[in-house]
């Protein structure tokens, strides 16, 4: 059975009543003996509300522990039974200049591991129970790696860890190649489902063959990655982040140009994209409230013993106590237990 709100509250009610019943019942059983408990001077005004603090608690903690359950605990086939309909197409850049290491904010990164990083970073921020990935690798041509995954790992192990250029022969990067091969894959789907991130550190556009999005692609996000401003050697050639040719790019798909190298993506450039499918705040906000809940409940449940002990205590009035004789107050105390 899926834990529902309603089924939340519902239960979380229940403890609520059988907590002030039990109060109650409680209440009435140690009534007779309540000045063996507080002495004769009695107890304190504030003592009548711990019955019904130690019952809210309970039901806090219950609500709380139930809610965690349903966001944590709850198998993803009980949540999500809708087929994932969003789609994220990764055109990453694999060409030799991608291992030079000068990327980062502290320029010690190779350009891949950035790219790795930054394209991390919008996975974990993506909903993956409803966002299928696509990553298609370029240098001189273009060739899709892995096709609509759900599997981060997967993705990962792509990004992090795979020698792809050796799979393409030498040449100049092609930038139109990753968007075709990119277009390719995403044509048969539903229109406005895809979102198409390319991350690159640059090249010269080829003159010809400007690549057309088909309509399943809504949103197009170009990610510069390496120094733009210092050139490191790759062969017999230097390279750094043509910040350039990328702007073009974005502007060809009509896309949105991101320098990747020391910043990773901001969320309100994610939200802005119209297609992304973002992880919901909302159960970030539900958690953080379920743990209050939690902690406040036990705290309470807990506090109310040590207080009861420490101030639960009506202070005798000066001069009355040292009137009334020992075997007085003796006396009272067990006729008021007897009761």
């Amino acid at each position: 059975m899926s834990l529902t709100p309603p089924i939340i509250l519902a239960v979380s009610a229940s403890v609520l009543v059988a907590c002030l019943l039990a109060e109650w019942w409680h209440g009435r059983r140690v009534a007779r003996v309540a000045r063996l408990a507080f002495g004769p001077t009695g107890r304190r005004a504030w003592v009548v509300a711990v019955p019904f603090v130690r019952a809210i608690g309970a039901a806090a903690a219950c609500w709380g522990l139930l809610t965690l359950l349903s966001i944590d605990g709850t198998p993803v086939d009980l949540q999500y039974k809708k087929i994932p309909d969003r789609h994220l197409v990764i055109a990453l850049d694999v060409s030799p200049s991608m291992y030079v290491q000068d990327a980062g904010p502290e320029g010690r990164k190779t350009r891949q591991h950035r790219a790795a990083d930054v394209l991390q970073s919008i996975l974990t921020r993506l909903d993956m129970r409803q966002t299928r990935v696509t990553v298609v690798a370029f240098y001189s041509s273009a060739r899709p790696v892995v096709l609509d995954t759900t599997d981060l790992n997967v993705v990962n192990n792509i990004l992090y860890d795979l020698p792809l250029a050796q799979a393409f022969k030498e040449g100049k990067t092609n930038m139109y190649e990753g968007i075709k091969a990119a277009a390719k894959v995403a044509e048969p789907w539903r229109p406005g489902s895809a979102t198409l991130v390319v991350v690159s550190d640059g090249d010269s556009l080829p003159p010809s063959g400007r690549p057309e999005l088909p309509p399943s692609i809504g949103d197009a996000l170009v990610i510069g990655i390496g120094n733009p401003y210092r050139a490191s050697n790759v062969g017999d050639s230097l390279s750094r982040q043509d910040a350039a040719s990328l702007k073009q790019l974005a502007a060809q798909i009509r896309g949105v140009y991101h320098d990747g190298n020391a910043t990773h993506l901001p969320t309100s450039t994610l939200r802005s994209l119209t297609m992304m499918n973002l992880r919901e705040d909302r159960a970030t906000r539900l958690r953080t409230i379920a743990l209050v809940a939690v902690g406040g409940g036990a705290a309470a449940i807990a506090a109310v013993s040590p207080l009861l002990g420490a101030f639960g205590l009506r202070k005798a009035r000066p001069g009355k106590a040292s009137q009334q004789s020992p075997g007085r107050s003796e006396r009272a105390i067990s006729q008021g237990a007897i009761a």
